[in-house]
């Protein structure tokens, strides 16, 4: 596979975002496949250089955090482009979104990444607690670049979570930058003459970090006779935290090293601290902790690093120079579980190799050109795909319009008296339903009756689902018109097909729409022991990031007034599930499998929950 890395300053040494495509550049090349590079200054074989691009206010203040932005050349982006695969874009800056209408036009799929959270933005200019700003720049960056990406890399689920609140509508690939192999433990600990406690945070000097609040700690602190702050980076604030740290008996250390003398740096620390208000994923703590060394962290909700605290006297009150004083002391005081915990943490760090995080880059790239393919037989005039396609589309044409009103107005009441008449259903745990009230859900159930999708398709109002069925019952004369009235899809039955069906429900998902399967993927009459499940729903929860929602039909036995005419056929309860999220930082087939597993267990722990409250 052909790449290309559009990104504005792929040299640079500073910058987090790109020191990871660096590195994720290296990861991909040994797995065999040819990364190119769009970028300022950069030379030799699949490099393609830009200038600066110079923006009058903006330029300069970035140049401040050591940030440059490159100017956009036709010319060179068509030559980086030719024969490509994929175009995947770091930003959402200007060169970003010109190289996206290019690939576009030059027919490449292209894959976003959301590095920036406007937090970056606002802390910067001085505005960093206006949250209307934030969230207008969320919906600048939507508008303008964003809503044409279907495939996002977001570096942590925090970012995914942030961008699912604010109704973007693409895939959310949750991978982390990825921990270079030369971050590990120290191969002995280091013998050191006196008692000074080595503290360290490794980062731009940049109002969001927050290393403010790390030099104010320890000048309350009753050992700060003992510490030595490290501060590993550049950025505009160095001035002004000299001045504040002019105090501390021992003055802190300044100054950006080697990604070589940084390792050497992180071994060499006691504890390290982690005080962003704002961070996408926190690459700098993700290697001390694999370097063996116990984090501090600050608790922001805007900051993705608080995940790797494994332990909550390793979290901070956000802005609480006092609470981090006491925490840093605790850990001071307690060396012996300082150590043992910096073990704990080391481990953690190997769950964050940059060789895991490439595969799941370039399964999104697959992902990627898959759904390009998909588009362009949607787009294309090939009968066969365009009449699947419509079939499984929605959208208000007059028979979409007249199965809307037929749904609620007239189908809607009478499956609710045949519910209550015809199987006597009682629903269980149907509180459930409000978690996944704002989010897409593949919904699971299985299927011991010729008319029990009425029952879950009940259960979910007033939300009109979308369930599956043989293609063969849309030829049903009558009953095929209200079968697809209610709301069915055919299911697919060629390769084409499944590529139009996988892509177009995944965004329906995304959209926030409820898809159900039978996963047994057969009618078994009355029998309420599952077989084997199929893997088609689970794929398509793992694909769109959206939960499982497990539901089981039970019989039991008539009583009432349902004895004298439900002989020999018995009444049902629906039980429903807690939902199931799929793991967004596994491997898509991992995932899988793992959400497979999961729901295969829940459901039939939900026959043994029912049997046992009716013994």
């Amino acid at each position: 596979m052909t790449i290309v890395f559009v990104v504005d300053d792929y040299l640079s040494q500073t910058n987090g975002t790109h020191v990871s495509a660096r590195r994720f550049r290296e990861e991909l090349i040994k797995l065999g496949h040819t990364v190119r590079v769009l970028s300022i200054g950069v030379e030799g074989p699949d490099m393609f250089g830009l200038t600066e691009h110079y923006i009058p206010v903006v330029t300069p203040v970035a140049r401040l955090s050591n940030l440059r932005f490159a100017k956009f050349d036709r010319d060179v982006a068509r030559r980086a482009l030719e024969g490509a695969d994929v175009a995947h874009l770091f930003y959402p800056w200007q060169l970003q979104q010109k190289t996206s209408r290019l690939a576009e036009q030059m027919g490449i799929p292209v894959t976003g990444a959301f590095h920036c959270p406007p937090g970056h933005i606002t802390y910067n200019i001085g505005l960093g607690r206006f949250a209307p700003l934030a969230e207008f720049i969320y919906r600048l960056f939507r508008v303008r670049f964003y809503r044409k990406v279907e495939n996002i890399h977001c570096p942590s689920a925090l970012i995914a979570g942030e961008l699912k609140k604010r109704k973007y509508r693409a895939r959310f690939h949750v991978i982390s930058n990825g921990v270079s192999e030369a971050f590990t433990p120290a191969p002995q600990s280091e013998t050191r003459a006196g008692n000074e406690i080595r503290v360290l945070m490794s980062g731009r000097l940049a109002p969001e970090k927050r290393q403010d609040l790390i030099i104010k700690a320890v000048q309350r602190s009753k050992y700060k006779d003992r510490i030595q702050l490290y501060f590993t980076g550049q950025g505009a604030c160095l001035k002004k935290y000299k001045k504040l740290a002019s105090s501390l008996p021992r003055p802190p250390v300044f100054g950006f090293v080697s990604p070589e003398q940084l390792v050497e740096t992180m071994r060499g620390c006691d504890i390290y601290v982690h005080a962003s208000d704002v961070e996408a994923e926190g690459m700098a703590c993700l290697e001390a902790l694999s370097c063996g060394k116990t984090p501090i962290i600050s608790d922001s909700p805007k900051s993705a690093t608080s995940q790797f605290a494994l332990d909550p006297r390793s979290l901070f009150k956000k802005g609480s120079c006092r609470d981090l004083r006491d925490k840093l002391d605790w850990w001071i005081e307690h060396p012996e579980e300082l150590k043992a915990m910096g073990h704990r943490y080391a481990e953690l760090g190997k769950k964050y190799n940059i060789r895991y995080s490439a595969k799941k880059l370039l399964t999104m790239f697959t992902t990627a050109s898959m759904d390009y393919k998909s588009k362009q037989m949607i787009k294309q005039k090939e009968e066969k795909a365009r009449t699947y396609y419509r079939k499984i589309r929605r959208g208000w044409t007059f028979k979409k319009i007249f199965g809307f009103c037929f749904y609620y107005c007239i189908a809607i009441p009478i499956l609710a008296l045949i519910n209550l008449v015809y199987f006597g259903l009682k629903v269980e745990n149907k509180r459930v339903l409000k978690k996944i009230k704002h989010t897409g859900a593949v919904t699971i159930c299985n299927h011991i009756h010729d008319m029990d999708s009425e029952i879950w398709a009940l259960t979910v109002f007033p939300r009109k689902p979308i369930f599956t069925s043989l293609p063969r019952n849309f030829s049903l004369g009558v009953a095929g018109i209200f079968v697809e009235l209610l709301g069915a899809v055919p299911i697919p039955v060629s390769v084409n097909e499944m590529k139009i069906f996988i892509y177009t429900i995944s965004r329906y998902l995304r959209k926030g729409l409820v898809v159900h399967f039978y996963p047994e993927g057969e009618l078994r009459e009355y029998s309420t022991e599952l077989s084997e499940f199929k893997r088609g729903a689970f794929y398509l929860a793992v694909d769109a990031q959206v939960p499982v929602l497990p539901m089981k039909i039970l019989c039991r036995e008539p009583a009432g007034l349902y004895r004298l005419f439900k002989k020999g056929r018995p009444c049902f309860t629906l039980v429903l599930g807690e939902p199931i999220y799929p793991n967004s930082y596994a491997l898509k087939k991992e995932a899988i499998s793992d959400i497979q597993k999961r729901a295969e267990e829940c459901m039939n722990d939900l026959g043994r929950r029912k049997d046992k409250r009716s013994a």
